[in-house]
């Protein structure tokens, strides 16, 4: 008698392939402040620090003007390296119709990048005793974009720092960047304005750059 042949089961269907969601560049962020700020509550190993900054790198490189990971990896550089702190910050672009010697139309993120890039500069140039760091080309560009957002009143504690230190030429460039669009500002009222400060009223043009150090 002939053994009957067994039946093949049938292969089994291939699962359906299941969509994957894309990286986002906020939950990037967002779990990097999380582990940034838990790190500041208890010890923060290096690992830990280089897994936040490589979130936010990947944040700022499919969001460049994201303004969370621009300030965090500066935050996180500061204490380690604040010259690489600084030199991250600066990355943040720069806003819409800059250049030509124009600080263009910032917005509330520019401003707000900005106030940490000077501030982080002039913390680390007045930590380290650099009296040239304080004279960096940036500091002037930030205060000056910075100052166009917030007005020359809304810069004022960086103005009194640079103004205790001599840097009076810097200021005078940042006064006039910062109101660059009023029309109603004349160079006898500028003139008037710096007299009254204290300062020489004639406006000096930059003529170098002081690398960040």
């Amino acid at each position: 008698a002939t053994t009957p042949k067994k039946e093949t089961a049938p292969a089994p269907a291939p699962a359906p392939a299941v969509p994957t969601n894309p990286k986002s560049f906020k939950a990037r962020v967002d779990l990097a402040r999380v582990l940034r700020e838990l790190g500041t509550m208890g010890s923060f190993s290096d690992e830990a620090r280089e897994e936040c900054i490589r979130m936010y790198q990947e944040a700022r490189a499919e969001q460049p003007r994201n303004v969370d990971a621009c300030v965090g990896i500066g935050q996180l550089l500061m204490d380690k390296d604040p010259a690489k702190a600084i030199a991250e910050m600066s990355k943040f672009p720069d806003p819409e119709g800059y250049g030509d010697g124009k600080h263009g139309k910032p917005n509330f993120d520019d401003s707000f990048c900005h106030v940490e890039i000077a501030r982080a500069i002039i913390k680390h140039a007045t930590d380290i005793k650099d009296k040239e760091l304080l004279e960096c080309e940036q500091v002037e560009k930030s205060l000056s974009i910075a100052g166009k957002v917030m007005g020359w009143d809304g810069i004022d504690k960086w103005v009194e720092i640079l103004d205790n230190r001599g840097k009076w030429d810097m200021l005078k460039r940042i006064y006039m960047a910062i109101n660059e669009d009023n029309a109603e500002l004349d160079a006898d009222m500028c003139a008037g304005y710096f007299t009254a400060k204290g300062w020489d009223p004639v406006i000096v043009p930059r003529r170098y750059d002081v690398p960040t150090k």
